[in-house]
């Protein structure tokens, strides 16, 4: 016990001295001791989320902040006896050889159930665990450490990407760190924390190879949407999907008003027919994942399940049920359906993403072309993620976390609408 608290606070201290010193984390326009006391917040909810799982729910076996990592620990077994077949299994390398089956076939989550994504994001969470265990010596906030200065850089750089936006980058970054649902998800062992350091920097060289193209801009961007698939894979699509738009306008002479709807009939047009000719089943990939969900709720009756309506394996339900879909990821759970601790504050979270909305439309600020095509760029992508989301969950526990990329894009879009120099409360409050 003292060693692992000792080797926690060494970790914590290199990592405090070290995050001042990056470019992206210095142009938020934070002291030294700022950066500092906001890191150790998050890594503070970071902790205080992995007891609060371990007492709440007890079980190691049914949580994702512990059951990837426990398989981690039986993946670096083998790196004591054959470290050639532990760096194959990291790596993704001659995964069909039959030494490294058998390590994988040790572990109780590389595989799911039921596979809908493009890859199988429980393998990506699994490997990260593992790596870090090379040097964590098997004190699990070591990891949560890690996870933390990853995702704590993913918010970076998302402000990062955005400051030319006319965005106030103390107050953008505080307001996605420090907002209920995305620092909790997001300061754990868990995916949703490699989701936005991913997230983060798929956007920040995305808007840098649009706005001022080069090969290193791209090359960037094509290594992170390819992490992206590893971990959300509809994520790094909807962001892909939101920065076509941009690419959009910059080569296109018509009007906002024209050219957006435009791309949205023609691009759904697009995959539709893609669907079509390369036999991509796409409402049936939906349609499974539903069913596959609601048929774990048939066994395991989650507390927090609701009624959902049951989509079709065809386009045609999809689009019918867009709304109703839509509607359910971004306004429930409500109060009143709230019957866990963790659908209790998502429903607050709620009312406070509208309260900040309604703040952000009052104090609005004029808008130049180049903010227009970021908000109706980032609405895009959150509106699929969103849709995603609504299509398939009819768990509130999971809903609150598919939707924070979602979450985190509507409140970059009200950061870039607000005036903060009409809010003479915020500035007081941020200096």
């Amino acid at each position: 016990m003292l060693f692992n608290i000792s080797y926690l606070i060494f970790w914590w201290l290199i990592l405090l001295w070290i995050l001042p010193k990056i470019g992206l984390v210095k142009n938020l326009g934070f002291s030294n001791l700022q950066i500092q006391c906001l890191f150790s917040l998050k890594v503070l909810v970071g902790i205080g989320f992995t007891l609060f799982y371990q007492y709440y729910y007890g079980s190691r076996n049914t949580t994702d902040a512990f059951r990837f990592y426990d398989d981690a620990n039986l993946l670096f077994e083998v790196f004591k006896n054959d470290p050639l077949t532990y760096f194959k299994v990291i790596f993704g390398i001659d995964m069909q050889s039959d030494t490294v089956i058998n390590a994988t076939d040790q572990l109780n989550n590389w595989y799911k159930n039921h596979l809908h994504g493009v890859f199988n994001d429980n393998m990506t969470i699994i490997r990260f665990n593992a790596f870090v265990r090379l040097f964590s010596f098997d004190v699990y906030h070591i990891h949560t450490l890690i996870i933390n200065l990853m995702s704590f850089l993913g918010l970076a750089a998302l402000v990062n990407a955005i400051k030319n936006f006319g965005v106030n980058s103390k107050l953008t970054f505080l307001s996605i760190l420090i907002f209920p649902g995305i620092i909790f998800w997001s300061s754990a062992v868990l995916k949703e924390s490699l989701l936005v350091f991913v997230m983060g920097f798929l956007t920040y060289y995305g808007i840098k190879t649009i706005s001022s193209f080069n090969l290193k801009h791209l090359g960037f961007l094509i290594l992170f949407f390819l992490l992206g698939l590893t971990i959300k894979s509809y994520v790094a699509i909807s962001l892909i999907v939101g920065f076509g738009l941009l690419l959009a306008f910059k080569f296109s002479s018509l009007k906002s008003r024209i050219l957006i709807p435009t791309y949205l009939v023609l691009g759904t047009a697009s995959v539709i027919l893609m669907d079509f000719l390369l036999k991509l089943r796409i409402p049936e990939r939906f349609y499974q994942k539903q069913h596959d969900f609601l048929n774990e709720i048939a066994l395991s009756k989650p507390g927090s399940a609701f009624e959902l309506f049951i989509l079709e394996p065809e386009w045609k339900s999809l689009l019918v049920t867009a709304p109703n879909a839509l509607s359910n990821a971004l306004f429930r759970p409500f109060i009143w359906e709230a019957h866990s601790t963790i659908s209790l504050i998502a429903s607050f979270e709620i009312l406070l993403l509208i309260s900040l909305a309604i703040i952000a439309f009052w104090f609005r600020k004029q808008l130049n072309n180049q903010s227009t095509q970021i908000i109706a760029a980032f609405s895009i992508s959150a509106v699929i993620i969103l849709l995603i989301a609504g299509w398939v969950t009819p768990v509130f526990g999971a809903l609150v976390r598919y939707k924070i990329p979602a979450l985190i894009l509507i409140l970059l879009i009200l950061n870039i609408l607000v005036d903060t120099k009409r809010t003479t409360f915020i500035q007081k409050w941020l200096n």
